[in-house]
């Protein structure tokens, strides 16, 4: 049974005893001090050997199959040895993931491969479903959820803590010192656009990324709608750590249309809808308590970011395409420093039969709403990593016009740019992708399932077309990785 429907199930006996109290613990903390020098962010992490190469990779939403994928992935970048002896997955510059590939994400972050074997024994090979439901539905956990202090969502963040993170924050990550510099992604639910967990978002309302709990911000990123409550922000807007300070930020400014243009002037929207509607939740959020009693953002709800982006590619795509982001890496590109491109997108998305398809009955209402949650997460994704290829290089050539020194520098970026998509759709064989295609989206998989996704992630590394152009980039020898053949037989068909 999904995730979705089992949790849909499972706590919804608790909404009785939550709905009894108001719920409104505070999860971040206020800023003392805005500056692009401290903080988590991309300029206090020391980068690896490949400093002209950039290394990008995606995760999606999935459960534990997301989970378990992204490990299988990280542990295949592993095997590739660079001159150096560092591995690729050591050379890692941005990982960015949604929902379950953020529990991997987040765990590579703060462990590196030191954890890849913790990750797989503590998390993927547990029943995550049955601890969440004995920890809500005890006399105890009841009691807590009737209370202000407790919500739905403190059963995944406990568990998180409990099973991972052991009490890590975001100032552990920066302690380390070293890439990957993580991008976790939820979803503002009120404004339905992408919230990247970074500082710079952070910045915006006054508040201090590297206090967060990690389990915070990963249980952020995977609150699937209804079943888990959102995690809920304090806005600290306006501070004392703005003062003096131009605000809102030019860069958030950069994507608002001028309030001064007439009327008949077109708006930003049109050339870029989604960068111009983030922009304007972002303006919303700098502004605080500043803004219109009726439009105020005092709190940020946050969702599942697989409503707004189940691939996790929003941002990344943002920071190689503008200069209002941090790190820019548009920015990098222009001054040569980076020269090639390794872009990794994983995709657990699922795709499963369903017998409404052999009945004439109309669907229920926990069929609907399950529907109308799901669509989106798992089928609405960015598309495959050579649609993103396209994307990205027709918006460089834009870029690019009438200036034949940089066209130069994106010409050289193109013929030294991996684009690797590891996605079930790639398995050729029918029976073999439908059957990894139904592996459930749950907390909770049956061991023989576990053992072929840990196998497959590796297994489309290697068979990606992209793939020997990674190698002849990194100058890395080919890696002893699974077969597609021995990851079908995996699920014993």
């Amino acid at each position: 049974m999904r995730l979705s429907r089992l949790l849909a199930l499972g706590l919804g006996s608790l909404l009785v005893a939550a709905i009894a109290g108001c719920s409104y613990p505070t999860r971040n903390q206020e800023s003392l001090v805005i500056s692009e020098t401290s903080g988590y962010r991309w300029s206090n992490l020391e980068p690896g050997s490949l400093e002209d190469t950039l290394v990008i990779v995606t995760a999606s939403g999935g459960g534990t199959r997301a989970t378990a994928l992204t490990l299988s992935v990280l542990r295949g970048l592993d095997r590739l040895i660079l001159a150096d002896g560092r591995t690729l997955a050591q050379e890692i510059d941005i990982l960015s993931s949604v929902s379950g590939g953020s529990v991997a994400a987040a765990y590579f972050a703060l462990k590196g491969r030191d954890g890849f074997n913790a990750l797989e024994q503590d998390f993927i090979r547990q029943d995550g479903i049955k601890a969440i439901l004995t920890a809500g539905l005890n006399p105890i956990g009841l009691a807590a959820l009737s209370t202000h202090e407790t919500e739905r969502i403190d059963l995944l963040i406990d568990y998180l803590d409990g099973q991972l993170f052991d009490g890590a924050r975001y100032q552990d990550l920066l302690d380390g010192g070293t890439r990957p510099f993580l991008l976790l992604n939820a979803a503002d639910m009120v404004e339905g656009v992408p919230f990247s967990l970074t500082q710079r978002k952070f910045d915006l309302l006054c508040s201090d990324l590297a206090m967060l709990p990690l389990a915070t911000a990963v249980a952020a990123s995977a609150a699937f709608p209804v079943a888990l409550s959102p995690v809920t922000l304090t806005n600290y807007q306006p501070c004392a750590a703005i003062e003096n300070k131009p605000w809102p930020p030019l860069w958030v400014e950069a994507n608002l249309d001028d309030p001064d243009a007439p009327f008949e002037e077109p708006s930003l929207w049109y050339d870029n809808p989604a960068r111009a509607t983030l922009g304007r939740a972002e303006y919303a959020y700098a502004q605080g308590r500043d803004a219109p009693v009726d439009l105020q953002k005092r709190y940020i709800h946050l969702l599942d970011g697989g409503i707004a982006d189940n691939l996790g590619v929003f941002e990344p795509f943002r920071m190689l395409t503008t200069r209002d982001t941090q790190p820019s890496l548009l920015a990098e590109i222009d001054r040569g420093r980076a020269t090639k491109l390794i872009f990794v997108v994983i995709n657990a998305r699922s795709f499963t039969t369903s017998e409404l398809d052999q009945s004439p009955a109309t669907p229920g209402f926990l069929d609907m709403l399950m529907a109308s949650i799901n669509a989106p997460i798992d089928r609405a994704t960015a598309g495959t990593a050579d649609q993103l290829r396209q994307l990205l290089f027709n918006t460089f050539r834009q870029l690019t016009l009438g200036d034949e020194d940089r066209a130069r520098r994106f010409q050289e970026l193109a013929r030294n740019t991996a684009f690797i998509s590891i996605d079930f759709d790639a398995i050729p064989d029918g029976t073999c992708r439908r059957k990894y295609q139904a592996v459930p989206t749950s907390w909770r998989l049956k061991p023989k399932q576990i053992d072929a996704v840990l196998q497959v992630g590796g297994a489309l590394l290697a068979n990606d077309p992209g793939f020997a152009e990674l190698l002849r980039i990194t100058g890395a020898p080919p890696p002893d990785l699974p077969t597609l053949q021995a990851t079908c037989e995996a699920l014993r068909f």
